[in-house]
């Protein structure tokens, strides 16, 4: 790539600055250089060196040889000038005032010519290629030494050492102070377009700051690398040393050359006369503007929303493409750029859920969308397990509410029915729910749990994402078989029997409630889900609360009545009191299947007669009070047995 900058030309080198290249000819082009006296300057000044220092030592020799001749001779023109008459006198005089006036007049106007005349400076060929840029500037009104100022020793020597060296190009000689540049700029008359360009960022950044690389910095340092052009070129960063070693690092901007530093750091950018340099200095920050300008950009941003940044689209503050070398770098600036410094001022930063991920920042703060509500832990946290996100290796598993749609999968196989709410109920058949006193809940059995487990955090703070105790039952009851109740349910509180209610039916009479005694420590080689089936509550089922679920064969021989069956009760009495027939026809009152299994054996007995149960303990009762075995004695406890006997 080439840039063309009148008659010179600038080629990019290899770090993306720029280089000049020779300047065509004078020949190439029409020459600008005046006539005249110029013309024969540059006569004089294209004479052999040898052949200008020759007549210079003539020169110099004729006027030691005319000085000598004159002195020696001083006494004799003295005398001579006495005895002449008044009027040679006056003549003489005149004549000798013509010559001195003569000699100061040619030398004040070749002190001017040489001053303050361009044509003299042009008599040198080298100075060919300078004048056609200087003619082609917005400086073609000046002089040349209008800026270039030295001493008269200075231009003494100049012109020495052209004579003596002839040099073929313009040597490094001094820059051109700023105060020269002052009298126009700041205080002359274009003090109004200095007052506009220097409030520009750039120029408040290095003419106000206090850093001592920018401590003597001249307007030429910037604007002077080619020889009287002027207006800054696409290499001015670079041409003076400051920014050489500043390349660009990132991604696949590294090495390229085709950007300047103007394309991203915009230098004239406005700032207010009233902020202060620091401020000027952030206003070079590339932004969204700049970064844009690039259709790369846009193609990798195409969803960029700058109302949702909040950064207000100031791109550099995050991203430096000179020492970062992968976009996501920027990520470590976050508490370093001055932004968020006080970032360990939020507790929710250190609280104990966060203090082993608080330094990755985008974990929850999405790039060019940092803004997080705290109030949406579950958001953040869905969020965080859709991106599959990372921190040493380990893939992230923030917790989230709990699920209990698809908790109930896990609870039972069989199907739950239709879905009425979230969680699977509550249903219209469910029973109510249960009183449960706000301050039973046992936070500390429960401490190994986020708390947006169970609470709501984004509406209604703190309120469950379920009803209890329907939904603490489908947490705590998933899979019931691999589960181990004694985790929740201690074992002192089903050490004791537990009194219970059986439903029994009786002949000729309506269904009544039977007490009965439950222990599970009788039932401890039966697993829990062996009885408590039903799905979610695992409440027993009918047939188990009834008992005959499990103990259907309990009117079996040799089984103790009185184990389930407290014949001393005053029910029993009333039941069986005379003129009842205690010992025949049972079916007239009890189910037939279930007096069908009976056998009127010695523990059948003694459920009536417990006060006799150590009387002949190893034998029958029926073979001396009905004088028969328990087996020939059976059918007399069916009705129509009894009645043909």
């Amino acid at each position: 790539m080439t840039l063309l900058h009148g008659p010179g030309i600038l080629t990019v080198t290899g770090a993306g600055l720029l280089a000049q290249e020779p300047v065509p000819p004078p020949s190439a082009v029409e020459s600008p250089l005046p006539g005249g006296v110029a013309t024969v300057v540059r006569f004089l000044f294209g004479l052999p060196s040898w052949f200008q220092i020759a007549l210079l030592v003539l020169g110099l020799t004729a006027a030691v040889v005319v000085l000598l001749f004159l002195w020696r001779r001083r006494a004799g023109m003295r005398q001579w000038l006495v005895t002449r008459r008044r009027d040679v006198k006056i003549g003489l005089a005149a004549a000798a005032a013509v010559v001195v006036l003569g000699f100061a007049g040619a030398g004040t106007a070749s002190w001017n010519y040489m001053q303050h005349d361009n044509d003299f400076c042009t008599g040198c060929h080298v100075m060919g290629p300078a004048y056609q840029r200087f003619v082609q500037s917005e400086h073609d009104s000046l002089s040349c030494h209008d800026c270039h100022q030295q001493s008269l020793f200075a231009s003494m020597r100049q012109l020495y050492l052209w004579v003596a060296e002839r040099p073929q190009e313009i040597g490094p000689h001094a820059k051109v102070p700023s105060q020269v540049c002052a009298r126009c700029h700041v205080t002359g008359s274009g003090r109004e377009t200095w007052q506009r360009i220097a409030s520009t960022a750039g120029h408040r950044t290095h003419l106000e700051s206090d850093s001592a690389a920018l401590k003597n910095i001249q307007c030429v340092t910037c604007h002077g690398l080619e020889v009287h052009r002027f207006a800054p070129v696409d290499s001015t960063c670079a041409q003076a040393g400051c920014h050489v070693s500043t390349t660009i690092t990132m991604g696949r901007m590294r090495g390229q050359t085709s950007l300047h530093c103007a394309t991203c750091h915009r230098f004239t950018r406005e700032v207010p006369a009233l902020f202060p340099a620091e401020s000027a200095r952030g206003r070079l920050v590339p932004g969204v503007t700049e970064c844009f300008s690039c259709h790369q950009m846009r193609v990798l941003l195409a969803e960029f929303d700058p109302a949702r940044d909040p950064h207000a689209g100031t791109c550099g503050v995050c991203h430096n493409p000179h020492k970062q070398e992968r976009p996501r770098d920027a990520a470590a600036t976050c508490a370093n750029a001055g932004c968020h410094a006080d970032w360990r001022a939020q507790p929710f930063h250190l609280g104990e859920r966060h203090r082993k991920v608080v330094q990755q920042c985008t974990l929850c703060h999405q790039p060019h969308a940092a803004r997080v509500d705290p109030s949406d832990c579950a958001g953040c946290h869905a969020a965080v397990r859709e991106r599959r996100a990372r921190v040493g290796g380990r893939l992230l598993t923030p917790p989230l509410p709990f699920d209990t749609t698809k908790a109930l999968r896990k609870v039972s196989a069989a199907p739950a029915g239709p879905r009425k709410d979230k969680g699977g109920g509550p249903f219209v058949d469910d029973p109510p729910p249960l009183a449960t006193p706000s301050d039973t809940f046992p936070h500390d059995r429960h401490k190994a749990f986020a708390c947006i487990t169970c609470h709501a955090s984004r509406r209604e703070h703190g309120r469950l994402t379920f009803l209890p105790p329907r939904g603490c039952q489908i947490c705590h009851h998933q899979a019931p078989a691999r589960l181990d109740c004694a985790r929740c349910h201690a074992q002192a509180e089903l050490a004791g029997p537990e009194s219970v209610r059986v439903r029994v039916t009786v002949s000729g009479s309506p269904a009544r409630e039977h007490p009965a005694r439950f222990d599970h420590a009788t039932h401890r080689g039966t697993s829990c889900v062996e009885c408590h089936t039903t799905a979610v509550t695992l409440a027993p089922a009918a047939a188990v609360a009834r008992c005959s679920a499990c103990h259907d064969a309990h009117h079996a021989a040799g089984r103790p009545c009185g184990a389930c069956h407290a014949a001393d009760s005053d029910e029993a009495r009333e039941a069986h009191a005379p003129p009842e027939r205690g010992h025949l026809a049972c079916d007239a009152c009890h189910a037939n299947e279930i007096v069908a299994r009976l056998v009127p054996d010695r523990a059948f007995c003694v459920t009536c007669h417990a006060e006799q149960r150590d009387h002949y303990a190893s034998r029958e009762c029926t073979v001396c009070h009905f004088q028969g075995t328990p087996a020939g004695l059976k059918p007399l406890l069916v009705e129509e047995a009894s009645d043909s006997t």
